[in-house]
């Protein structure tokens, strides 16, 4: 770089070709092992996963981001039908694993409780062992003709897939620490921080990114530039770990500038992911 900051293409190589793999510091395993003890024991995995995202803030001093396990990941176990009054119901859709996620509905006609258990039954039946993913693109296929049930829930269900079976809601995501980013001299421009303050709040540019970790099968990756924000001036860098419920995966990341220790990022967030899959195990 001569004197001057490396461009984007000069990060991205050092980091593919010259950087080397380092072991956590030991100040930082103490760090952050401190700063989790206490919340490991709640066994509350919204409030983990939003003190784990305040977690690597503190000690990075960037913007500390986590996912939640990706529902669209999870292998589909049962699926249970409950009658809310009237025509509303609420469908329960059970991961292996133990990740759960719930959504309403509302019909025409009021179903009797034998035909909404037995329509419960025959989806668990053709759907069971599939991800998620796989259920929105064949559903279709795998319950047409199926005999039994009832056919106006089996319709809404088919019909509204997309939200039912949706990767990504905004609670999924943790994020903390953009005061810290803000304040280094690479976002001194007011009308950049209002940028950062509009990535943090509208999360799907972060969803879209930490899905692409867990696309990439690495257990971290190292992403510096790209489309829309952040590849703007300056550009940003996402270093990203990813970690596992079960055999769901989900994703712990920090944010930050191009010029950061990738080295020392990589390690923090490499530990990161196990204390959070160790979370899960327990």
């Amino acid at each position: 770089s001569a004197g001057r900051v490396p461009t984007v293409k000069c990060y991205r190589y050092y980091v593919k070709h010259l950087m080397k793999h380092i072991n956590l510091d030991e100040n930082d395993f103490q760090q952050i092992s401190r700063l989790v003890k206490n919340v490991i024991r709640e066994n509350d995995a919204g409030v983990f996963m939003n003190h784990i995202a305040s977690v690597i803030s503190e000690v990075t001093d960037l913007i500390g981001v986590s996912m939640a396990p990706l529902f669209e990941c999870g292998i589909f176990d049962r699926l249970e039908i409950v009658n809310l009054g009237g025509t509303r119901y609420l469908l329960v859709i059970s991961l292996k694993g133990g990740l759960v996620k719930t959504i309403n509905l509302t019909v025409n006609h009021i179903i009797t409780r034998a035909k909404v258990e037995e329509t419960s039954r025959l989806l668990t039946n053709r759907l069971g062992g599939l991800t998620v993913s796989e259920i929105k693109r064949s559903i279709r296929k795998r319950i047409k003709g199926v005999s039994g049930g009832n056919r106006e829930l089996f319709d809404v269900i088919i019909n509204n897939r997309e939200q039912i079976f949706n990767l990504y809601e905004e609670n999924d995501i943790h994020v903390a620490g953009i005061s810290k980013l803000l304040s280094h001299p690479d976002f001194a421009q007011s009308e950049y921080s209002l940028k950062m303050v509009d990535l943090v709040e509208h999360k799907h540019e972060i969803a879209d990114a930490l899905k692409q970790t867990v696309i990439h099968n690495e257990d971290v990756n190292i992403s510096i530039g790209g489309t829309g924000l952040w590849g703007s001036n300056p550009p940003l860098s996402l270093v990203s770990a990813v970690y596992h419920s079960s055999n769901t995966p989900g994703v712990v990341a920090v944010i930050g500038p191009t010029r950061i220790y990738y080295q020392k990022l990589w390690a923090i967030m490499k530990y990161t992911a196990s204390v959070t899959s160790g979370f899960f195990s327990s």
